[in-house]
């Protein structure tokens, strides 16, 4: 389950075990993940292969710190961090809960382990600019990410592939009748290089679904085992004119302002506590220039936007149309002294 180059994944029995292993000198400076499964629950296995994947990244080797334990045996504890279903994967940075994953949704994983990695500084935080080539690059995989629902980045193509992986992932997709798009990243050295860190996957082939990064073969091979597979692509292929329009709405609403807020009430009148402590929070950091919306005037709104931001809480941040998070993220940002600049000195809003 390790070597030399990869992170271990614990199996955690007990609580005593789970409290001695945060505690460790060796884990303490990590930013740590825990994996809450059910061995019955077949996308608890998918989870898992997408941890042993993200073990096998050199770039997290010396940054992260991954566990897995059985929810059955966590009762006491899973009430504690409000878990109320497997799989949840929850961070963990100097023993304090600082964010989740619920469901299985690697895009996001991904996405959020380098974004606490970097907020953190396990990692240097580059502050070059980037050069226009990286740019144009970037933008060219976001344009290709558009051009269709299905896109494999492979190398070689369907009809003569260059290796055995991607050879048998472009099998796996004929099998299944799935229609997709592909892009031969040995034709472009410098695509190759920057779809890497586009998606935080340091292997080829890349499977994404609607701009949505799905993983490589293993992960692939997985959710057929899991009989996950087809039906994966049943939901995220659905292109009904209304979940269409649904997701273009959002979007309009979270471009609304750079610093967005969808929160219950107003800011003159929240409607919850959490609210009212968002816009205390924010007040006493003189952040100012912000807009909201009300979800309790919209309920479709306010279910939507949950499956969009994989986030089943409210109040929600987006800062330049980037969701941020809720308000335990923004405490904590706080807590570092990093609310203000994040919210403000990064993004260009003023207060």
């Amino acid at each position: 389950m390790s070597s030399q180059n990869n992170l271990e994944v614990h199996q955690i029995a007990t609580q005593k075990d789970l409290d001695e292993y945060m505690n460790s000198s060796s884990i303490i400076n990590k930013l740590l993940l825990v994996h809450v499964e059910l061995e019955e629950i077949p996308v608890c296995k998918t989870v898992n292969e997408a941890l042993l994947a993200i073990s096998r990244n050199e770039e997290f080797h010396q940054q992260l710190a991954i566990c897995r334990l059985n929810a059955d045996h966590f009762s006491d504890f899973l009430t504690l961090q409000n878990v109320n279903a497997a799989p949840t994967v929850l961070f963990y940075y100097h023993t304090k809960l600082i964010d989740r994953v619920d469901g299985f949704n690697q895009s996001d994983l991904l996405k959020k382990i380098q974004y606490h990695i970097n907020k953190i500084g396990l990692t240097p935080i580059t502050t070059e600019i980037k050069s226009n080539t990286d740019i144009n690059v970037e933008n060219r995989i976001k344009n290709l990410l558009k051009s269709s629902q299905v896109i494999l980045f492979m190398k070689g193509t369907p009809t003569d592939p260059q290796c055995g992986f991607s050879r048998q992932a472009c099998h796996i997709l004929d099998e299944y009748k799935i229609k997709y798009n592909y892009f031969d990243v040995l034709s472009d050295q410098n695509l190759r290089e920057q779809l890497k860190i586009y998606s935080n996957w340091n292997t080829y082939p890349q499977l994404y679904i609607n701009g949505e990064l799905i993983g490589g073969l293993d992960i692939m091979k997985q959710m057929i085992e899991n009989g996950e597979f087809q039906s994966k692509f049943q939901q995220q292929l659905k292109t009904n004119g209304k979940d269409q329009n649904m997701k273009k709405y959002l979007e309009n609403l979270i471009n609304q302002a750079p610093l967005m807020l969808f929160i219950k009430g107003t800011s003159e009148t929240p409607k919850c506590g959490f609210t009212k402590e968002l816009i205390n929070l924010l007040n006493q950091a003189n952040i100012k220039n912000y807009k909201t919306f009300d979800i309790l005037q919209d309920e479709n709104v306010r279910q939507k936007l949950k499956e969009y931001s994989s986030w089943q809480t409210y109040p929600q941040i987006y800062v330049n149309g980037q969701f941020i998070g809720g308000l335990d993220i923004l405490k904590q940002m706080n807590e570092e002294g990093t609310l203000v600049q994040t919210l403000t000195g990064n993004q260009g809003v003023a207060v």
